[in-house]
């Protein structure tokens, strides 16, 4: 973004810009406890955000949801982290829209066979949003008891159709 020009006693208020920069945000959940079973995916419900520019896309009354605060496409950005509790076993994860029960089309969160500890695969892709309409992600693993993972997830608006 250029420079603004700003003359002797003018002063830039800080909503014209922030309209400039598009709406995003990035939350986190420390560990999050994944229930084992075959078919059993849990959305991860975040405890903080680590950043953003409007306070409506994440909240602890639907800890869930990253909601778009405007129509657009959004770029989907983040990661899972799995403890060595996950053994030989499979950890996957899915980016739904909106309350669907099945993966967005687009998006991709990598699936982990076992772990050492501290084994990380990204959640990446993008969506198109009308205003209100949100994105969870949803982990599953096949461990034999619950899993803690580390958690992050964002969204940025990349246009607006």
């Amino acid at each position: 973004m250029p420079d603004p020009v700003v003359y002797a006693g003018q002063a830039i208020r800080e909503g014209p810009i922030n309209a400039m920069v598009a709406p995003h945000v990035q939350a986190q959940v420390g560990s999050f406890s994944v229930p084992t079973g075959a078919s059993t995916y849990t959305a991860a419900a975040f405890t903080t955000t680590l950043s953003g520019n409007h306070a409506s896309m994440w909240s602890l009354a639907q800890p869930t949801r990253l909601i778009a605060p405007s129509a657009g496409v959004y770029l989907v950005h983040g990661g899972v982290i799995w403890p060595a509790a996950l053994g030989a076993v499979d950890a996957r994860g899915e980016i739904r829209v909106s309350g669907a029960s099945t993966p967005a089309p687009g998006t991709r969160v990598g699936t982990q066979r076992g772990s050492g500890g501290n084994m990380q695969v990204t959640a990446v892709g993008t969506v198109t949003l009308v205003a209100g309409g949100y994105v969870e992600i949803y982990l599953n693993t096949q461990s034999g008891s619950n899993i803690a993972a580390g958690v992050t997830l964002g969204i940025t608006r990349i246009s607006t159709t």
